[in-house]
């Protein structure tokens, strides 16, 4: 399969739902039990109609702003040309400690993953990590595992991300701690997995460069370099890399901080306090501070709208630093901006089935159809049933909430032994976020594939070993809470 081709892939995947819609009537959990309507086919009519909503929902429409806003950051950066000099910087001094550099890489997207269940903010840093290991002469494969592939591995090892742990707890009230420290010994563990995975394909990739191509170390890094994304080598600059770092790191942090729900998992309120603290003040019964911040949220409460917006004020900010005049800051931008086009369309439209399942006006999905069957199959908990529905969730669900969501009432109502449910929901994030690494309904995965130009044949050949690897060890883990219930 061309490079090209990944739309045919979700096409097949698109083509089996339209299919199964004929045939698997849609339902819906109530009180525990399976409200099975009829069939709701997806027509002629819809196979055109759906896509286009995908494309044109608020929802996804901010995916794909995100994207193409990280692309105008990195282009207005690329003019300033401090931005070159720190790349150059870092790959000079990580010549010959490549390795070293992957590692730190890999911990840093695996771990904020896991911390935070933030996806879209950790994308800001990807940019920048992918051109440092393309120039240091890593091929494409290993530079999408080592950022994307991480972040997402950090989703499968979820310890207080509020988007995966947050909602478990929620749902089937489990805890934020509950488990942590099989948790987080399951995340150390596939983390260093990934690592050596890594670190062995990237020993294999220069071996089979040398001999099919006849190039040397430094010819294969030359040929990295004409082909890295959002990166173009410009001259020496003297001017100073430390507003760039500041301002980056700044961003990401606030994001983070902005867009994690701290009241809620932790019941820490003070930034809601000092927020409406803040929004209080008044001049004469006059509501100045509410008047000049506008509808800004407290932190903890902020949005992808939010996340937007800093990123337009860090390049705005950027620019006006580093004195970029204005056409260079628009041709900067918009270079950007393009180049990140076609990875916010796939992103988009990876999230077609997505859709689909939450357009019902009734609410029901095939899925709940397909999960109760499974369910019903034994009486009692079976671990091997629960990783069956949380891996047809997966390709369904690409954002585990909603997964969680529909599955939520038949749960608690098969199971009311509440001792099980850490192991429910260690089963369902594991499998779920297993099962992202490996399907086109996957945002992250699909957008990241588009990112590189790498194929989805490709990509399955290169990272199979290693999802049986964590796999394995998933199941090692559910084992271990089994025999502790």
């Amino acid at each position: 399969m061309k490079k090209k081709n990944l739309l045919k892939v979700l096409a097949i995947v698109f083509a089996v739902y339209v299919i199964l819609s004929w045939i698997i009537p849609a339902g819906y959990f109530q009180d525990g039990k399976l409200v099975a309507d009829q069939t709701t086919p997806v027509g002629l009519f819809s196979i055109i109609r759906y896509p286009i909503i995908t494309l044109s929902s608020s929802v996804f429409l901010l995916y794909g702003l995100i994207v193409v806003l990280i692309g105008g950051l990195y282009g207005v950066l690329n003019k300033t040309g401090a931005y070159s000099k720190f790349v150059e910087k870092v790959v000079e001094k990580n010549k010959g400690k490549g390795n070293k550099f992957i590692i730190i890489t890999i911990i840093i997207f695996a771990l904020l993953s896991s911390l935070t269940g933030l996806t879209l903010p950790l994308l800001i840093l990807v940019p920048f990590f992918v051109t440092v290991l393309l120039l240091l002469g890593y091929d494409k494969p290993v530079a999408m595992v080592s950022t994307f592939g991480a972040i997402l591995v950090g989703n499968i090892g979820c310890t207080y991300g509020f988007n995966i742990a947050g909602y478990t707890n929620y749902f089937l009230n489990t805890g934020i701690n509950t488990e942590i420290i099989s948790k987080a010994i399951f995340l150390v563990i596939i983390t260093f997995l990934l690592i050596m995975f890594v670190i062995r394909a990237s020993k294999k990739t220069v071996k089979v460069d040398k001999k099919k191509k006849g190039l040397k170390k430094k010819e294969i890094v030359e040929e990295h370099k004409a082909s890295a994304p959002l990166y173009t080598k410009t001259d020496d600059s003297k001017k100073s890399v430390v507003p760039i770092i500041v301002i980056t790191c700044f961003v990401v942090v606030l994001a983070i901080v902005g867009m994690y729900n701290w009241e809620i998992a932790f019941k820490f309120d003070v930034f809601n306090n000092f927020h409406e603290k803040i929004m209080a003040i008044n001049i004469k019964d006059y509501p100045i501070m509410s008047n000049i911040l506008g509808g800004v949220d407290a932190l903890g409460y902020w949005s992808n709208y939010d996340l937007a917006i800093l990123i337009i004020l860090a390049t705005i900010l950027i620019g006006w630093i580093y004195n970029v005049k204005a056409k260079d800051f628009f041709n900067g931008f918009v270079e950007g901006v393009k180049e990140m086009l076609p990875v916010a369309f796939y992103m988009m439209i990876a999230n077609i089935i997505f859709l689909i399942m939450n357009s019902s006006s009734t609410g029901g999905t095939m899925f709940a159809t397909i999960s109760n069957f499974f369910l019903s199959m034994t009486k009692n908990f079976n671990a091997v049933v629960m990783v069956v529905v949380s891996a047809i969730g997966g390709v369904f669900y690409n954002d585990f909430p909603y997964l969680l969501n529909t599955l939520n009432s038949q749960i608690t109502t098969l199971y009311t032994d509440t001792k099980l449910y850490p192991l429910i929901a260690f089963i369902m994030q594991s499998i779920h976020g297993i099962v992202q690494l490996l399907v086109p309904t996957s945002m992250i995965l699909f957008g990241g594939l588009k990112y590189f130009g790498i194929s989805f044949k490709e990509w399955i050949k290169f990272i199979w070993k290693y999802v049986l690897e964590i796999l394995a060890i998933s199941i090692v883990i559910m084992i271990v809470i089994a025999v502790l219930i």
